[in-house]
């Protein structure tokens, strides 16, 4: 039976290698699917197609064993083969050898009984003349009688002695002739074999060729087809993973989806890119923020969109109006206060110079944010000053009040939107806070992106996402806002032994009762001194199961906020609310890495 495919079998296999090669060639980074439902179709069709891929690569396996199964390899078959022929040609060479010698010997015979036979014949011939003489011819031949009788004599013995050895050579000449045809009969016998064997030999080396080259191309399909099924394997392991967090309220985040504007390493697209394996990437989604009122970097990308300044406010601050001039303090209607009293400032007039002064936001953005802002913050000082009875700060804790006022797009806002303030339905003016990024997700309103909606990706969907602010979606590790202020010669992201640090510093405090620990801080670094906290190795070893690796982690959160951190580890599985990451986090932390967000916590965290 030949070990090589047909050809029809080999057109199979040829066009199954190049759909599996086009398969890999055309591999794309997986796009997830928004819903539960639709997370568990795709992961039917991905472990239906695993099944089928493994199946294959057991029929291929099957085959590169039905090739090469043997007790001994195809290279040691032939060399055993060789050997035999090697052996074969031996012997025929030293038959080769016997037969020329013998044949030698028969020639050697020929030209002896040839030599015999020619003298025979020169003597015979010389008695028959001499038989012609006459009788006195024949006596007076020879000088004397005794010569003539010697000579005959002799003679005669002769030509008997001859005949003798004619008739025995004859006799032996016979059968060399019979030996030697059938001596020459044998050689030309073993001068086919001979033949035989080379076209023997080179079947097989063909042989063999042709069955070495099935077996690449069989393994070759295998690593194709491993290759594939690894990538199916990751790729369903990936989706089951995310079906969790799906299951849970969690969310996929696509690094398109997110901005990778500021610095690169704070970004996911820098994580990715240089992280070591291993890594952990604590990611705060929006920052410094109370989430209420209007997110400016969120008005921005919808005023970028077409939405004009009373769109925006709508959406931010839904369920008011707008009124001007007027306002409710105490149930009484009165006129918006004309000057404004600050603690840094004094007294300024509320229109022409306070609110000329603010510095909440760039005036290169657009005039609809612009007026949006004007609105917000004119209604944000009437109700904190209760329209002109108190102080009002001029920090961020109130509003950003400067030195100087501004002459250009800002003046513009603020005099195009004058008087104009938010009330409730009664007029009464309100807190219209308002802050730089919420992370996609307003208290009061709920979802801030383009369909209202938190489902599947919607970081994608999200205004502030939108808008290119790295604030978004950021790994914080540097001192303060800035991009160049002290990192504590660090990199954003935690190492194996840094996360399972965090987890057994959340065993020793929570087995405290989630008091403080006044050794729960940051290890010794550049930024912290040794001041008798827990070594690394310290706290593995208070803690109740202690931590050395962990695996995964699955961040459950619903309508921006983080409910649960589940930390897959070799201790089982430990899990802890948001809050809690986030003050344990925070506490101990290395370098100035945090969770910044104040009153809530709306956090991922990616392992690489």
């Amino acid at each position: 039976m030949h070990l090589y495919k047909t050809v029809p079998q080999y057109i199979a296999v040829f066009l199954l290698i190049c759909f599996t090669s086009f398969l890999t060639l055309n591999w794309a980074s997986p796009i997830y699917s928004q819903t539960v439902d639709e997370l568990e179709e795709e992961i039917n069709e991905k472990t239906e197609e695993l099944n089928k891929q493994k199946t294959y690569l057991s029929t291929i396996e099957s085959r590169i064993k039905e090739i090469s199964g043997s007790n001994y390899s195809l290279s040691q078959k032939i060399s055993m083969i060789n050997d035999e022929i090697n052996k074969l040609k031996k012997e025929i060479e030293s038959r080769d050898i016997e037969i020329d010698d013998k044949l030698a010997k028969i020639d050697e015979k020929q030209k002896l009984l040839d030599t015999k036979k020619d003298f025979l014949d020169e003597i015979s011939a010389e008695l028959y003349m001499k038989s012609r003489y006459s009788g006195e011819q024949l006596l007076f031949s020879f000088s004397t009688l005794d010569k003539m009788l010697q000579n005959l004599f002799v003679k005669k013995n002769a030509i008997s002695i001859l005949r003798e050895d004619i008739e025995k050579i004859n006799g032996e000449y016979s059968n060399l002739l019979e030996v030697k045809v059938a001596l020459e009969t044998e050689k030309k016998d073993l001068d086919e074999q001979k033949k035989d064997l080379d076209d023997s030999y080179k079947l097989l080396a063909a042989e063999k060729s042709k069955i070495q080259a099935e077996l690449n191309a069989q393994i070759a399909t295998k690593n194709i087809v491993t290759r594939k099924i690894n990538g199916l394997s990751t790729e369903l392991s990936d989706l089951q993973y995310h079906l969790i967090i799906a299951r849970q309220g969690g969310t996929h985040v696509d690094v398109n989806s997110v901005p990778a504007s500021g610095e690169f390493n704070t970004t996911l697209a820098g994580f990715n890119a240089n992280a070591p394996s291993g890594s952990f990437g604590i990611f705060s989604i929006g920052a410094y923020t109370h989430r209420n009122g209007m997110s400016q970097w969120g008005a921005k990308a919808r005023a970028n969109a077409g939405q004009s300044y009373t769109q925006i406010l709508t959406a931010y601050y839904g369920g008011k109006k707008l009124v001007t001039g007027k306002v409710v303090i105490d149930g009484v209607s009165e006129n918006i206060m004309t000057n404004i009293k600050t603690t840094a400032y004094g007294t300024l007039n509320f229109e022409s110079d306070y609110l000329l002064r603010l510095g909440e936001v760039p005036e290169s953005w657009p005039m609809e944010v612009l007026k949006a802002q004007a609105i917000a913050a004119r209604t944000y000082a009437v109700n904190y000053t209760k329209n002109g009875r108190n102080t009002i700060c001029v920090t961020e804790s109130c509003q950003v009040v400067l030195a100087n006022k501004k002459t250009g797009a800002w003046k513009a806002a603020v005099e195009a939107t004058r008087g104009v303030v938010l009330t409730d339905s009664a007029g009464k003016v309100f807190s219209t806070q308002y802050a730089a990024v919420h992370g996609g997700w307003v208290n009061g309103v709920g979802w801030d992106t383009t369909d209202k909606s938190g489902s599947g990706n919607w970081m994608s969907r999200a205004y502030d996402s939108i808008s290119g602010v790295s604030w978004f979606y950021k790994s914080w590790y540097r001192y303060g806002y800035s991009d160049s202020t002290s990192n504590c010669s660090r990199t954003p992201w935690l190492s194996q032994v840094e996360m399972a640090d965090i987890l057994n510093i959340y065993q020793i405090w929570k087995a405290n009762g989630g008091k403080e620990d006044s050794r729960i801080y940051p290890v010794k670094d550049a930024c912290h001194a040794n001041v008798g906290q827990y070594t690394h190795t310290e706290a593995r070893n208070k803690a109740a199961k202690p931590v050395t690796s962990v695996s995964s982690v699955v961040v459950s959160s619903s309508n921006g906020t983080s409910n649960t951190v589940s930390f897959y580890t070799n201790a089982g599985l430990i899990s802890m609310t948001g809050n809690e990451f986030k003050t344990i986090f925070n506490l101990r932390a290395p370098g100035h890495l945090r969770i910044p967000q104040v009153g809530f916590v709306h956090i991922n965290i990616h392992k690489k």
